[in-house]
């Protein structure tokens, strides 16, 4: 006998039973007689809801083996029947999940949604037939519903960090950034191991750095041995200002790692913040005696060695930095800014503190060096706010003509210069 037909048979046998012992109770109740006791209701009752639940669980069974062989389409009709009448919830979230599969299987989503819909109905606290409606809502554009399941699932998964960062994600669809920071936050509270997450709040932070330093602050609490949050901190109190706090916390990191460059680089940013010169170039020169080819850190030490009035070694190290790498914005910006603050300080001791050819002529050698960043892109904004600063105070034409066969400054303030002067084409 094939399945089909044992399937038939079945079912028509327990129809045929129920009609029978409806039969006789319609009989029975037909018959005059004495009303019925309490107990004999609640038997009669009984035998009612045991004869309801003997045909959910016939067809359950019958919709159940055509599901666990794939066959969503028989599967699907049973199972509809047992949702239908299944009004006290005796299979509970199974039953809408299995329907609600069934229909996802046949490409019938508004049918599953009608499934996960009645699943809630019937079973509100259940997060499954949520998460369901959430993920058909999220594939179809209808983001607004998503989001609404989502909520929902927060509320009755509290703990969960994957339905703040679903939460998150569909926020952001709508360009509510504030709430999806909320739920991003939520979701790092809850999981703050989860390194993807935290890379998307940082970044959704950025244009916020109170929010972000507060959200730092909070990582650091939580992994105080993760010497990588606490640069990550200390980075974003130098970026509000805030050399002091930063420097407490680059401090500890290079406890544990004396050379953690990274650390050191910023350290050394923090005390240039505190105006420290000499600190900030002990800091660069100890990354040098580390790693003693860094063009960069060679052009970090020349900018506080300027601010020490030490010129000539500042010179030394940034024109290291341009035989390692001739085209370095950074090296050119370190000499330009050398030349500058050697003629700011000069300017100072003249009488009046009025600004001499030989002054221009200095300004313009930091003009100059300034024009050469102008070649690297990754300087040239720098370089180019850099040169709008001296240009009103280099030799103008009426300049040059009242010092003709004059293109270095005359000896005195600048003799340091002479060794690092380069002949400019007017």
């Amino acid at each position: 006998m094939t399945g089909f037909k044992r399937e038939g048979l079945v079912f028509c046998t327990a129809v045929i039973l129920l009609a029978a012992a409806l039969y006789f109770l319609g009989c029975a109740t037909a018959q005059p007689q004495k009303e019925m006791t309490p107990e004999q209701k609640q038997a009669y009752r009984d035998s009612l809801n045991q004869a309801h639940t003997r045909r959910l669980q016939l067809l359950w069974s019958l919709g159940f083996e055509p599901f666990k062989q794939n066959d969503y389409v028989r599967a699907k009709k049973y199972f509809k029947q047992v949702a239908e009448l299944d009004t006290t919830g005796i299979f509970g979230r199974v039953l809408y999940q299995r329907l609600g599969t069934c229909y996802l299987q046949l490409g019938q989503s508004d049918s599953a949604e009608w499934a996960y819909k009645l699943g809630i109905q019937n079973r509100p606290e259940e997060p499954y037939p949520y998460d369901a409606l959430r993920y058909i809502y999220r594939n179809s554009g209808r983001i607004e519903d998503a989001i609404v399941m989502s909520q929902k699932l927060t509320e009755l998964l509290p703990d969960s960090a994957s339905n703040y960062r679903i939460l998150g994600e569909l926020l952001l669809q709508l360009d509510e950034r504030d709430d999806a920071i909320a739920a991003y936050r939520a979701a790092v509270e809850r999981d703050p191991g989860d390194k993807r997450t935290q890379e998307i709040l940082d970044h959704l932070l950025l244009g916020n750095l109170d929010k972000l330093l507060e959200n730092r602050k909070m990582i650091v609490e939580q992994f105080p041995d993760d010497m990588n949050k606490r640069v990550d901190l200390a980075e974003t109190h130098l970026k509000l200002g805030q050399p002091t706090p930063a420097i407490a916390q680059l401090q500890i990191v290079l406890e544990s790692g004396p050379e953690h460059i990274y650390a050191l680089e910023l350290l050394g940013e923090a005390y240039n913040q505190l105006e420290d010169y000499r600190q900030a170039a002990n800091v660069f020169a100890k990354i040098l005696r580390i790693r003693p080819e860094d063009k960069k850190n060679l052009c970090q030490h020349a900018i506080s060695l300027r601010m020490l009035g030490q010129y000539t070694e500042a010179m030394r190290q940034a024109e290291k930095a341009l035989r390692i790498d001739p085209n370095y914005g950074l090296a050119h910006i370190a000499r330009g800014l050398t030349f500058e603050t050697a003629a700011d300080q000069c300017v100072k001791q003249n009488r009046d503190q009025r600004i001499t050819f030989d002054d221009k002529l200095v300004y313009e050698q930091a003009f100059h060096a300034y024009q050469a960043a102008l070649r690297d892109p990754v300087f040239s904004a720098d370089a180019r706010r850099y040169m709008e600063v001296v240009r009103s105070v280099i030799p103008d034409a009426s300049d040059i003509f009242m010092n003709k066969d004059r293109n270095t400054p005359r000896p005195g303030c600048y003799d340091w210069a002479l060794s690092f002067w380069k002949e400019i084409s007017r």
